[in-house]
């Protein structure tokens, strides 16, 4: 008896307090900005996480993945419906119509109509997000240099793969839509 419980509070205090606080601790000492969550301020507020997809509804912003948990970070998950699903199909449809009825070329790119697994995804690939640089540009009212600012805005801030190696070009949504009040 003696022998389980001391055998109960080593392991509790090596796997419960030990290996969590030297986790901790070596995190906020070599990443602190990520161990913090990654989160963007504007001046000593903080608006996101530039990890956490955030939902932009005016047109005047490029928008991220559509989410199936509605951009809410403790429900984040996917549809979990396959590709003969009715309403998924219904679903895609609106997506589908509401980027044409903006004035966006057939065929859509699909990450504007589908969710992603996370639901959470805060990046689009470049293709997705200069589908949206005219529609962005003609809801600012943009001249053709301010375009010409917000194609050279779009190109920058594609991100390449990790490490080189890793995954696809991206572009972080919420950094861009920060950027891009500063053009006008």
């Amino acid at each position: 008896m003696i022998r389980a419980f001391v055998h109960f509070a080593t392991w509790s205090l090596v796997c419960g307090i030990l290996y969590p606080a030297f986790v901790f601790g070596t995190s906020k000492l070599l990443f602190p900005r990520e161990a913090s969550g990654s989160l963007l301020r504007e001046g000593d507020k903080i608006i996101g996480s530039e990890l956490i997809a955030q939902k932009f509804e005016s047109p005047k912003y490029f928008h991220s993945r559509p989410s199936a948990s509605n951009y809410d970070a403790s429900a984040g998950g996917a549809s979990n419906q396959g590709p003969t699903s009715s309403s998924l199909q219904k679903v895609v449809e609106e997506r589908r119509a509401y980027w044409v009825s903006r004035g966006g070329n057939d065929p859509v790119p699909s990450e504007l109509l589908h969710s992603s697994a996370s639901g959470l995804d805060p990046h689009l690939s470049p293709d997705a997000v200069i589908y949206q640089i005219p529609l962005v540009a003609k809801e600012r009212g943009y001249s053709k240099e301010e375009l010409h600012a917000l194609e050279n805005l779009v190109t920058n801030s594609i991100e390449g793969p990790q490490w080189g190696l890793f995954g696809f070009p991206k572009v972080n949504v919420m950094k861009l839509n920060l950027k891009l009040d500063s053009i006008r």
